[in-house]
Formats: structure tokens, C-alpha cells, sequence
């Protein structure tokens, strides 16, 4: 019996091959133009948005495509294989940003933003992170929200904020009651263009131009009541919602990245020669490929795991969490690994090595570090602390 899942996953892995194919003839043979001209390429986040990549987990009501999951997961896989830093935003077009609309706001704001923001024709971004610290999300949180009349009065700061800098809106995270704990936390949808909001890039020549981060200085930034997420005090839910879309995206990227990692590796190991042969045929070699291979196949079936888990109608924080750490750590030995293969040539800036190097780690930390996701994991194992206990019913309008 052919299940609803199993559709979804067929449709995942044409929608796969489609976006490899739009890599291959869009993105790769643009990377040097797009690297010198050092501009955020809306053009071709509008071309995606067209072509239905952001669309995955929405119904065609908004403006989806109701592929689901498994087709989200396959975008970000191939968006990461063909250029990493340009598969960055996708997650926030596709998933973090839209999906916490849709799941959270009222129904003019799904309106508002959610069409715009999967058709590419509206960016967003995802102000959580403070210059305090990321991981602790409570304890380092001094961004405060004050309730006046029918609007509250933001004010505070974010730091490495992706895309802020070029965004239409943004998901503003701030402590509506600081005694409360993770109940005095709210989550507000917040127009860049409101009177207040400010954003100044952050150096980091190690992600390139194409992935802009940046601070961001909320001053009595003014947002109608209207604008919460949930109710007042469900920002830390409202967080952890996002936080799983987020996971199960830089999973599949990580796994695209190592994809590439692998690639490369072959091909070089292919024709590379030293001592009169080719250096595929050193057992060293020959082992740090084989180690790739089964690796990248493992992260990957973890991913689509979680992600077919979304398409039946869990939310699956455990395996979210448990395939974002794997792939990252996986991401990460294959990058090392592929540098080594190259040798000094993998700090040619002709080649993408050094690139893979950089972004393996930014994902390996992004959306919950490494080490986070060890503690979640072992507490939910040990018994200590479900990784259930925050989540939400769906709401109709979006899968999730």
C-alpha cells in the first residue's frame, strides 16, 4: 500500500532534481559574479520563489505548493550542494520566518506576509540571538517589550542577525515580563521599515557578502498589539517552534554541503596524481572517502526520517534535533577531510574548499550549537527532559 509519506517523498525527490538541475546552469556558474559583485542576489531568491522552492510546507492558499517536508528538506539539500551561502536565507524564506507566521499570527498577517515571503518578493529574517549569547536564550535576553494601549514599544538589541540588513520583516523576540521566566517571553512580527529599527553589518569575511549578518538596535520601535505571535508570554513556544524548522533545514544543508564535500573529493582523488598514480589509490584517501560516503548516507536518512515524521502531522523535536547534530558533525569531518584531499589547493580561491571549511562550522552552530544539541539529546535519553514538552498543536494553513 502506497502511504501519503511515501507520496511525499517521491514528489521530494523530483523537486530535488529540479533544484540540482537550477543550481547547476543558475547558481554554480554565477558564484565568482555574484562573489565580486558582493550583493544580496534578490533576483535569484525570486527566481526560487517562482519555481515553487520556497513553497514546500504551505498550502496552495497562501501560495504553496503543499509538497511538504520531505520536498523542503530535498531544496535545502540541493541549495547547500550547489553554493552554501546561498542556501543560508532559504531556511529563512522557506521555513523559520513563514512557517512562525503561519503558525502563530493571526490571519492578517499570515495574509501580509506569509504569500510575499515564499514567493520571494518579501525577505525575512529572524531576530532571536543577542550580543549576550544565543543558547541561553532566557538568561541573556534584555530586549524588552512594553505594553502601550493597543501596540507595544520594543526596545533592545540583536546579534548575528541573518539577512536583517535586507529584509522586509522580521520575527522580534523580547521579554514582555522579566519575572516570568520563559513565560515573560513574547514573539512579534516587526516590519523593517518601522520607525526605530536599525541594522549595522557585522564584519565576517569568512561568510563572504552573499550571506550579510548583522546587529540589530530596536529603539521604542512601536508595533500594533496585533502583531503578536501567539499569545503574550508563548514567545519561548513561539522559539522552539522555530527553532525545529530551523534544525531540520540546516540538517538537510549539512548534508548537501558534505554531498559537495564528497563530490569534490572524488573527482580530485580522480585526477590528482602523486608518486606515478593517482591519489584515490592511497588507502589513506581511499578511507577518508569510504568514511564520506557512509556518513553522508546516514545523515541523510536522519533527515528524511524527521521530515517524513513532519508529513505525517508530528512535530518531531527529538529527531529534528538528533539529525541536526549528526549532520553537523558529519559536515564538518567531511569539509576537514576534503582539505586534507587537496592539500594547499584548498585555500585557492579559485576552488569552493575553503568555503565548504567555513560554512561546515557556521551550521555546525547555527540554529542550537553542537554541544546544545548533545545536552537536549542526552537529557531526553537520560529520561531528565522531554524534548516534547514544548510543542504546539498545528494550526490549519500551514503543515506543521
Amino acid at each position: 500500500m502506497v502511504t501519503a509519506t511515501d507520496m511525499a517523498g517521491e514528489a521530494a525527490q523530483e523537486l530535488g532534481a529540479l533544484v540540482r538541475d537550477f543550481g547547476l546552469k543558475e547558481i554554480r556558474p554565477r558564484i565568482r559574479e555574484l562573489e565580486e559583485a558582493g550583493e544580496f542576489p534578490r533576483d535569484l531568491y525570486r527566481q526560487m520563489g517562482e519555481l515553487g522552492f520556497f513553497g514546500c510546507c504551505f498550502p496552495e492558499q497562501v501560495g504553496g505548493t503543499d509538497a511538504g517536508y520531505q520536498a523542503l528538506a530535498a531544496v535545502a539539500e540541493q541549495l547547500a550542494w550547489a553554493y552554501p551561502p546561498l542556501s543560508a536565507a532559504m531556511n529563512l524564506q522557506a521555513a523559520t520566518v513563514p512557517l512562525t507566521i503561519a503558525n502563530w499570527g493571526a490571519a492578517e498577517l499570515v495574509e501580509r506576509y506569509v504569500p510575499g515571503l515564499i514567493s520571494g518578493t518579501l525577505l525575512g529574517c529572524n531576530a532571536m540571538t543577542e550580543p549576550d549569547g544565543g543558547s541561553d536564550l532566557l538568561g541573556a535576553m534584555r530586549t524588552r517589550a512594553v505594553r502601550d494601549g493597543d501596540h507595544y514599544v520594543i526596545t533592545g538589541s540583536k546579534m548575528w542577525i541573518t539577512n536583517a540588513n535586507v529584509a522586509d520583516v522580521a520575527v522580534v523576540y523580547a521579554k514582555t515580563d522579566p519575572e516570568l521566566g520563559h513565560r515573560g517571553v513574547s514573539a512579534f512580527v516587526v516590519p523593517t521599515g518601522t520607525p526605530g529599527f536599525a541594522t549595522s553589518r557585522v564584519p565576517c569575511r569568512v561568510l563572504g557578502k552573499l550571506m550579510p549578518t548583522n546587529e540589530v538596535i530596536l529603539s521604542e520601535v512601536r508595533v500594533p498589539a496585533a502583531n503578536l505571535l501567539g499569545e503574550e508570554g508563548e514567545g519561548f513556544k513561539v522559539a522552539m517552534s522555530a527553532m525545529d524548522y530551523g534544525r531540520l533545514s540546516v540538517a538537510a544543508r549539512s548534508v548537501g554541503l558534505a554531498q559537495a564535500c564528497l563530490d569534490a573529493s572524488v573527482e580530485y582523488a580522480n585526477q590528482r596524481e602523486a608518486f606515478g598514480q593517482r591519489i584515490g589509490s592511497f588507502q589513506m584517501v581511499k578511507k577518508q572517502i569510504a568514511d564520506m560516503a557512509c556518513e553522508v548516507s546516514a545523515a541523510r536518512a536522519l533527515v528524511q526520517d524527521a521530515a517524513a515524521r513532519y508529513d505525517e502531522g508530528v512535530i518531531p523535536t527529538r529527531e529534528s534535533s538528533i539529525a541536526k547534530y549528526y549532520a553537523g558533525e558529519v559536515c564538518n569531518r567531511a569539509a576537514q577531510a576534503t582539505a586534507e584531499i587537496f592539500g594547499g589547493y584548498a585555500f585557492s580561491d579559485e576552488l569552493p574548499i575553503s568555503t565548504y571549511l567555513n560554512y561546515a562550522k557556521l551550521w555546525q552552530t547555527g540554529e542550537g550549537s553542537a554541544n546544545i544539541q548533545a545536552v537536549l539529546i542526552a537529557d531526553d535519553a537520560l529520561g531528565w527532559k522531554s524534548m516534547d514538552r514544548h510543542r504546539r498543536p498545528s494550526k490549519p494553513g500551514a503543515r506543521a
